[in-house]
C-alpha cells in the first residue's frame, strides 16, 4: 500500500514515482520511463550503485541522478527478491525481444502452423514476463503459471485457427482481401489468451478475495468486490494493450498496401515497416494501455461487503497489471 503514494516532479522520495499517479499522463510518463532502452546497458556494478545511491540519498547527488538510479532499480531488479530479473523479461528488455515475433504474426502469408508456432511462442514470452515479474511475496503455485500458459496458447491457436477457418471458406471476398483479413487474425487471438490467462492465473482472488486498506494504511479486510473489479480492469487493460501492438500495426499496412503504390512497387519494404508499427506499439502502446488505470485503485465504503471495517470514505486495492 505504501507505494500508492505518489509524487511529484524532482523532489526525490525513495520508493515514491517520480510522476502524480492519479493522471493517465502522469501514469504514461512512469510506464516510459520504466521501459527506456537505457537501462537495458545498465552493468551489474552501475545497478549496485543505484542501489546505494537510493539508500544512502543524501550525498552528492542531483534529485535528477537519484531518480534515473530509482528507476533503474525498478526496471531491472525485482522489488521481493532483490535479484535482477532476466534481461528479455525486464521492464527495459520485454518490448525489443517481443518484436520480431509479433512482427512476424502481422506478416501476411503464415502457414496455420507457423501462425500457431507465432502465437505460441508469444504467449511463451508473455509467461516469462509473468513468472520473473510475479509477486514473490506470496506464494503461487506453479500449476497455476502451467495453467495459465497452456489455457492462454490454447486460446490464441483455437480463436485464430476459427476464424482463419471462416475468413477462407467465405466465397464473398477475394483471395488478396482474405490474406489481408489473415494479418488481423493474432489481434483477437492474442487479448483473448490475454484474458484468459488473467482468470486462469488469479481466479483463487475472485474467490477469496483481494486486502483492501483504508485512507491511512490501516489493512481494513478481504474483499471479493475489489478482486472482481481488479481482475476485470485488469483483463480490459490487457485487451487495450493487444490494440497497438495487434491491430494498429496491420491497419497500417493495409492502408498503405490499398491507398499507395509503395508495397507494389517495392514489396520488401513491408517487413522494415511491419517492424517498426510494432516497435512503435510496443514502446509507446503498451505504456499507454497500462496507464489507462492506476495501480492502485478506490472502492466507496458503500460497495464493500458489511464485513470490511471501513474508516474513511473508500477503500485502497491493488489491482495488478
Amino acid at each position: 500500500y505504501n507505494e500508492y503514494k505518489s509524487y511529484l516532479s524532482m523532489v526525490f522520495v525513495k520508493g515514491g514515482q517520480q510522476w502524480e499517479q492519479d493522471s493517465i499522463m502522469g501514469r504514461f510518463k512512469h510506464f516510459v520511463t520504466l521501459v527506456h532502452p537505457k537501462y537495458l546497458f545498465y552493468s551489474d556494478d552501475r545497478l549496485s550503485k543505484c542501489k546505494e545511491m537510493i539508500n544512502n540519498p543524501r550525498g552528492s547527488y542531483s534529485e535528477e541522478e537519484l531518480w534515473d538510479a530509482q528507476y533503474a532499480v525498478y526496471a531491472r531488479i525485482h522489488p521481493d527478491t532483490g535479484d535482477k530479473v532476466l534481461l528479455p523479461f525486464s521492464m527495459p528488455g520485454f518490448s525489443p525481444a517481443c518484436v520480431p515475433v509479433c512482427a512476424l504474426m502481422i506478416l501476411p502469408g503464415s502457414s496455420p502452423f507457423m501462425s500457431s508456432l507465432y502465437l505460441t511462442l508469444n504467449q511463451s514470452m508473455n509467461a516469462g514476463f509473468n513468472y520473473c515479474n510475479r509477486n514473490a511475496s506470496k506464494e503461487t503455485s506453479m500449476t497455476q503459471f502451467v495453467g495459465g500458459f497452456v489455457g492462454a496458447v490454447g486460446t490464441a491457436v483455437g480463436v485464430a485457427t476459427y476464424l482463419r477457418n471462416k475468413i477462407n471458406h467465405t466465397k464473398l471476398i477475394s483471395a488478396a482481401t482474405k490474406r489481408t483479413m489473415g494479418t488481423f487474425l493474432s489481434f483477437p487471438a492474442n487479448f483473448s489468451a490475454n484474458v484468459v490467462n488473467v482468470i486462469l492465473m488469479r481466479n483463487s482472488e475472485l474467490f477469496n478475495g483481494i486486502e483492501v486498506y483504508n485512507e491511512d494504511g490501516s489493512l481494513a479486510g478481504v474483499s471479493r468486490v475489489a478482486a472482481w473489479k481488479a481482475v476485470s480492469s485488469t483483463s480490459l487493460t490487457r485487451i487495450i494493450m493487444a490494440t497497438p501492438v495487434f491491430l494498429a500495426p496491420p491497419t497500417a499496412n493495409a492502408i498503405i498496401e490499398y491507398t499507395t503504390p509503395l508495397y507494389k512497387k517495392f514489396p520488401q519494404a513491408r517487413l522494415p515497416l511491419t517492424v517498426l508499427f510494432s516497435t512503435l506499439g510496443l514502446y509507446v502502446g503498451i505504456p499507454l494501455a497500462v496507464s489507462c488505470f492506476p495501480q492502485y485503485a478506490k472502492l466507496s465504503a458503500d460497495e464493500v461487503e458489511a464485513e470490511i471495517a471501513v474508516k474513511g470514505r473508500y477503500v485502497i486495492y491493488n489491482k495488478g497489471l
